[in-house]
């Protein structure tokens, strides 16, 4: 609007702002000027009401049931029946395999054959054509381990981690949509894994050979673990198609549908829970906890659904029946410390760093193995900086509380390592003392803060599709304050100071 009509009336800028009704009154009445329309407006705009405030409220859960809950067992549903099927398809030939006569039991190589091609129709039914790029990282790796193991046995390790590596980057800057790496992320890692410790173990003589193209395909494209994992080692592999004990047993049954049930009951959480129980509206930190917690519990959902294909497909797994050998919530949710929360997060892949990264490289020193373990695991993910961020952090943080533990431990007396200590220990004030217990819970809300900072930027906003950018991450934390980082900081230098 033209400022001519704010001077007529005897003021600067916007007449109404700050203005009441009764001086707006006077104001017009001192006015002999033409009503135009654009003064009109004017006041017309004074009598509307202001935007009302947003309200947040929560749904009733009949709402959250139709418009959350049931979509996401649908969709779910959908997705994993056809890798179910092919599970089950494979389980049933190995149970046959294992009925006949060695005469007459179906030959190894055809059993291999069967897992490599219904793993291929899994990846086929989840990726389409992006299964192409898993094919060719696969069978590039055997070429060349096919040429070293001549030359140079011991170096078949290295050279498939570095092909694993420089494949990965390849087809993410240059040949593959940042949208379709994201989709099949998952699955390239578990086959970059599969082949380096094949590698590793062949060259430190484990594996006695190379295994045939049929084995080793049958290994890298299992189809009980092609898909969400977990990682296993080939000998695992081998052991579980030769497992005369490995029956359908009721044991079997039970853990297939209780581990399917609670990846359903952890999805379900991630994706319709967190919100509804912890609204927009709420303190920051909240928010970043609920941000946070959707995040693991869906990490949860994938690790548990591994563990009921691989056990439905028939491979087995060290301990008890009835334990889980991939993720423990209970021990991420409540944990001791930031190390119990490393080791439990991924079973399979916290071996997997620990026997074929963190052991190779402790020799030269015990800070450089956690920072080269922390820099392979990032690599497995590619050129993602949120990933690497949290990853380098989590081993900062990770390793400050251990030796900052360990420190005060050695200096009280006292049962406050970042493991628990055994059963009957040489510390003066056990597990029992008062003083040992606030000093361990404070530790674990110290955790649980960590995460939360940590776990913030994995939401559901844009671009969680393609990955998020490095400013997302920044942006996310700096909303925070950097205050975890802060803290973990302060506390190395304590460490050093005492």
């Amino acid at each position: 609007m033209d400022d001519d009509y704010y001077d007529d009336m005897g003021m600067e800028g916007n007449p109404l702002e700050g203005v009441s009704e009764e001086e707006l009154m006077e104001m017009l009445q001192n006015y002999d000027g033409e009503l135009t329309p654009e003064l009109m407006d004017m006041l017309q705009s004074y009598r509307q009401p202001k935007s009302p405030e947003v309200v947040y409220s929560r749904s009733h859960f009949s709402e959250l049931f139709d418009n959350c809950m049931l979509p996401t067992w649908t969709q779910l549903f959908e997705l994993l029946l056809p890798l179910f099927v092919y599970c089950i398809i494979f389980r049933i030939l190995l149970y046959l395999s294992h009925l006949g006569t060695k005469s007459y039991g179906a030959p190894h190589w055809l059993i291999h054959l069967c897992s490599a091609v219904l793993g291929l129709l899994a990846l086929n039914s989840f990726f389409k054509v992006a299964t192409l790029y898993i094919v060719v990282a696969c069978f590039l790796a055997y070429f060349a381990y096919s040429f070293v193991i001549e030359q140079k046995r011991e170096w078949c390790g290295l050279v498939g981690a570095v092909i694993m590596v420089v494949f990965s980057l390849l087809c993410e800057l240059f040949f593959v949509e940042a949208e379709t790496w994201h989709k099949i992320r998952g699955a390239q890692i578990i086959l970059f894994m599969k082949v380096i410790s094949l590698g590793v173990d062949i060259g430190q003589g484990t594996v006695v050979a190379l295994p045939s193209v049929v084995h080793y395909a049958g290994y890298c494209f299992n189809v009980g673990t092609v898909i969400f994992g977990p990682w296993i080692s080939y000998p695992q592999y081998s052991k579980s198609l030769d497992s005369q004990s490995n029956s359908l047993g009721v044991l079997w049954i039970l853990k297939v549908l209780l581990t399917s049930v609670l990846g359903v009951v952890f999805l379900t959480h991630s994706n319709c829970f967190t919100n509804w129980l912890i609204l927009d509206h709420s303190w920051r930190w909240f928010l970043a906890y609920r941000d946070a917690q959707s995040f693991r519990f869906s990490h949860y959902s994938i690790s548990f659904l591994s563990e009921a294909t691989s056990t439905l497909s028939g491979i087995k797994f060290d301990g008890p029946n009835l334990q889980w050998n991939v993720a423990r919530p209970h021990n991420i949710e409540l944990p001791r410390s930031l190390v119990e929360v490393v080791t439990n997060w991924n079973l399979p892949m916290h071996f997997w760093l620990k026997t074929y990264v963190f052991k190779l490289v402790r020799p030269y020193g015990t800070f450089l193995a956690v920072i080269l373990t922390y820099a392979a695991s990032a690599l497995l993910h590619g050129l993602n900086f949120q990933l690497a961020a949290v990853l380098f952090s989590l081993g900062f943080y990770s390793y400050t509380e251990f030796v900052f533990r360990r420190r005060l431990s050695h200096i009280f007396d006292a049962c406050i390592q970042a493991r628990k200590c055994k059963e009957k220990c040489d510390h003066k004030y056990t597990r029992t003392n008062p003083f040992v217990i606030m000093t361990n819970f404070a530790f674990s809300f110290l955790a649980v803060f960590h995460l939360a900072y940590l776990g913030l930027m994995f939401d559901s906003s844009d671009g969680e599709e393609k990955g998020y950018t490095m400013w997302h991450t920044l942006e996310k934390w700096s909303s925070l304050n950097y205050l975890s980082h802060w803290i973990a900081l302060g506390t190395f230098i304590f460490y050093w100071l005492i």
